[in-house]
């Protein structure tokens, strides 16, 4: 009984290391702060449209959220004046089965596991969009926070059912003395 006390009190001062405390404190609150941004873009979608509201990192490069059902996304995209391509028609077949403005390149992913990517690539033009879904971020963002509460749940529990040195008589031993 002793050494299963003594190693308790061993485990207990390492996992109160004041740089690993620390680090995991600054890493929780990092993660709780993008589990509530990814949040709040996955509300964003209900209410905005990425053709009418996007961010532009450059003339070719730009993000917005998009929601389908249940489902928000990130929308990566490269032509704002087309916005995200969404399934609409991007050339016209002749009765030969000709495609006007030919494509010289056709890619495509998805729509599964939440990402859905396009890739067109004619003489004069090119379209691409990529669409994830913000339940990845989501899930993620919220481990951290989840084992700091487990964490200080079980931290707050054993520090009232255990004494952390070990130095006091096991329970059973002191009813045995009374």
């Amino acid at each position: 009984m002793e050494t299963t006390m003594a190693s308790l009190g061993q485990r207990r001062r390492s996992a109160t290391d004041p740089v690993a405390h620390r680090t995991f404190k600054i890493a929780t609150v990092f993660s709780t702060l993008m589990l509530a941004i990814s949040i709040l873009l996955f509300i964003v979608g209900y209410i905005v449209s990425p053709w009418d509201y996007h961010f532009s990192f450059s003339d070719d490069s730009h993000v917005g959220v998009w929601t389908r059902g249940l489902d928000s996304r990130l929308v990566f995209f490269n032509d704002a004046e087309y916005g995200p391509y969404r399934g609409s028609i991007i050339g016209l077949v002749d009765a030969d089965g000709n495609v006007y403005p030919p494509l010289e390149r056709e890619e495509a992913f998805g729509d599964s596991w939440g990402i859905y990517y396009r890739y067109f690539k004619s003489s004069d033009s090119t379209i691409w969009t990529l669409m994830v879904t913000l339940w990845y971020p989501i899930v993620l963002f919220a481990i951290m926070p989840l084992v700091g509460l487990v964490c200080s749940a079980v931290g707050r529990s054993a520090s009232n059912v255990a004494e952390p040195c070990g130095e006091r008589e096991p329970p059973v031993t002191r009813v045995l003395k009374s």
